[in-house]
């Protein structure tokens, strides 16, 4: 800045003072010559009018000639001019040469013209006149008037140039010595005067290229007198409100930014060019983009963009269904961005993946249908049994006790759906009690094969158990039992004939129960979803379940705090795999298990439970609870 500026203004104000050296000095050599022509001239006047009284008083004997002589020399060798005094008939009567070396014949050829004006009674003044070769003389000419104003002669000085002109050189040349040392001294003033005011200009521009590189901590010298001062500080107020608002739009381009990487809908906007302004990771991913440049790099199909560009011009909004391939659904919202003077500057939308909601609904709708079967054929059947009955149709005791059994059966069907339904609903609200105890996993995986092994042995599937453990499990034994229900339920419904069944417990961290069968699998499409609610395989209804039995089972499996999962191979068979909590004897928790252990019990039970804080013993921290050592009593259950 101060390379540029600065040295411009030093060469417009050195171009200045030169130039205005240059026109004050030409004006006075050019000037100073009539200047001092006029001023010497004025000088001669008053003399030759001396000497023309002085000629009037000799002519009235009033002086003495030899007065005369001496005082008219005097006034000529004081003015320094050649003085001639000339008769009414225009003849020389006196001639005083000074220094022009000028005779009588010589003044009369060279000045007779102007001796002849004079006579008529004009005062004459005239410069540069030549006289003796080159010599130019300043002339002054006087008429000499009586009392009674009739000429009676005239008076001429003349006075050589020569001394004008070495006065004029030696002016000049002292004109041109004040120049030629004024002048460095002027610039030198001049360029620390400019540097004083080109200073607070380099350092504010230095920090308004600061502020323009988004550096708003630099500060201009405001301390500067004068606007300079006043310019600094304004440019200090400015830098504070940028900084303040620069810093106000990046912290709303966070939050803008977090908030559209936080949803889980994709949403694209453009301003009024029809240029793309923000879009989030969920749209990239959506339509497998990589790198965005333009709107086209995000989106491909030139459909969606045309609708974009119609809510632009029409300020309308609008909605659209978009397919794509994988059987994916999108739900578009296309909305105008209206201004405060209701304009239209620009158009966001709203994408959202309604692939997993149609897919929820479609199960819904197959559920209602599954449960609307599964209640209207007992009812049915029951229906069915009771018209005959009740209209005494029926006079056999063996089909009248055949008919019972059959309503009994389907009653006992329509009370499982319903149970199964009731249990879900109280498992997902969290009003299901779990009761942990100590459980043997040996004899419990016995207890629940006991109760199918007429099932199994009618389907010809052998049932094994393989409990390769020696430690107990802290749980729920009506919960586990019922969870080993269910899964044993599933894989009897699809071993076939010939199969196996098998229960593997083995210890690790925790102890991992599995399920196993030799069954025809579940498709690898099906997997993630055979937890789900209302969710079946099977979709032929030909098997009777109600898809509620995995999700009871996962939802007491999590409510216990533990896991569940499921490997499955088509056509080679399934295993549900459950893990348990093991139970340790005589093991002290006073850690974080403690903790929530004596939360866990009533007020009045938190005091005696407390440790107490005077022994000295020391601890052992374990995620395992302190409970009773004893078995809940085992109820002998038909599961045929």
């Amino acid at each position: 800045m101060r390379s540029i500026f600065f040295r411009r203004m030093l060469v417009m104000l050195s171009i200045a003072t030169i130039l205005a050296f240059a026109l004050v000095s030409a004006g006075y050599v050019f000037f100073s010559r009539d200047t001092y022509d006029r001023i010497k001239l004025h000088e001669l006047l008053p003399k030759a009018e001396a000497i023309g009284q002085l000629v009037l008083e000799n002519d009235a004997g009033e002086v003495s000639e030899a007065a005369f002589e001496r005082m008219i020399e005097k006034l000529a060798n004081a003015a320094g001019a050649t003085t001639c005094i000339i008769g009414a008939d225009g003849s020389v009567l006196r001639l005083i040469d000074v220094d022009l070396r000028l005779d009588e014949q010589a003044f009369e050829e060279r000045l007779d013209d102007k001796v002849e004006a004079v006579l008529k009674g004009i005062t004459l003044q005239e410069t540069d006149v030549r006289i003796a070769g080159s010599t130019e003389v300043l002339v002054v000419g006087m008429p000499i008037s009586g009392p009674d104003r009739e000429i009676r002669g005239c008076v001429f000085m003349l006075k050589s140039s020569r001394e004008i002109v070495s006065a004029v050189g030696q002016l000049n040349s002292v004109l041109l010595m004040s120049f030629a040392f004024v002048l460095p001294l002027l610039l030198l003033l001049s360029t620390v005067g400019m540097r004083r005011v080109t200073d607070p200009l380099h350092q504010m521009s230095e920090v308004a290229l600061s502020m323009a590189n988004g550096n708003f901590d630099v500060r201009a010298d405001g301390s500067e007198p004068g606007e300079v001062g006043l310019l600094a500080r304004a440019l200090n107020v400015l830098c504070d409100n940028l900084s303040q608002t620069i810093y106000q739009l990046r912290s709303e381009k966070s939050q803008l930014n977090q908030i559209l990487s936080s949803l889980t809908d994709g949403v694209a906007a453009l301003d009024g060019l029809g240029v793309l302004t923000h879009y989030n990771p969920v749209l990239m991913k959506m339509f497998g983009a990589v790198t965005v440049h333009s709107r086209e790099d995000l989106i491909q199909d030139p459909k969606i963009w045309e609708a974009f560009d119609e809510v632009y011009r029409g300020s309308k909004a609008k909605t659209m269904t978009y397919h794509m391939p994988g059987d994916r659904t999108l739900w578009i919202t296309i909305s105008p961005v209206m201004t405060e003077a209701g304009e239209c500057s620009g158009v966001v939308g709203l994408f959202k993946d309604m692939t997993e909601l149609e897919r929820l609904e479609a199960m819904r709708r197959e559920y209602i249908a599954n449960v609307s079967h599964e209640l209207r054929t007992p009812l049915t059947a029951v229906r069915g049994l009771l018209e005959p009955l009740a209209d005494g149709m029926i006079a056999d005791d063996e089909t009248r006790d055949r008919y019972y059994h059959i309503m009994l059966h389907e009653v006992m069907r329509l009370s499982r759906l319903i149970t199964d339904m009731m249990t879900l609903s109280r498992l997902q609200s969290g009003t299901e009690y779990m009761e942990l105890l100590r459980v043997n996993l040996e004899e419990l995986v016995e207890d629940v094969l006991r109760g199918y092994q007429t099932a199994a042995a009618r389907k010809g599937i052998s049932l094994e158990a393989d409990v390769s453990t020696l430690s107990d499990a802290l749980t729920d034994p009506d919960r586990i039992e019922q969870v080993l229900v269910i899964l044993l339920d599933n894989a009897m419904r699809y071993t076939p004939e010939g199969g196996k069944i098998r229960i593997i417990v083995r210890e690790g961290e925790r102890l991992a129960v599995s399920v196993c069968d030799t069954g025809c699998g579940i498709p690898q499409k099906d997997l993630p979803y055979v937890f789900e609610r209302f969710y079946k395989v099977d979709k032929s209804r030909k098997e009777g379940g109600t898809g509620l039995g995995l999700s009871i089972a996962q939802h007491i499996v999590e409510k216990l705090g533990e896991s569940i999962s499921v490997q499955s191979e088509e056509g080679k068979g399934t295993c549900f795999t459950f893990t348990l909590k093991k139970f340790v004897k005589n093991v002290i928790a006073l850690g974080p298990a403690r903790e929530q252990w004596e939360a866990s019990l009533p007020e009045e039970q938190k005091e005696s439970a407390a440790p107490d804080k005077k022994s000295p013993k020391k601890v052992q921290d374990a995620p395992y609870e302190v409970i009773p050592e004893h078995r809940k009593p085992k109820k002998d259950k038909d599961k045929s």
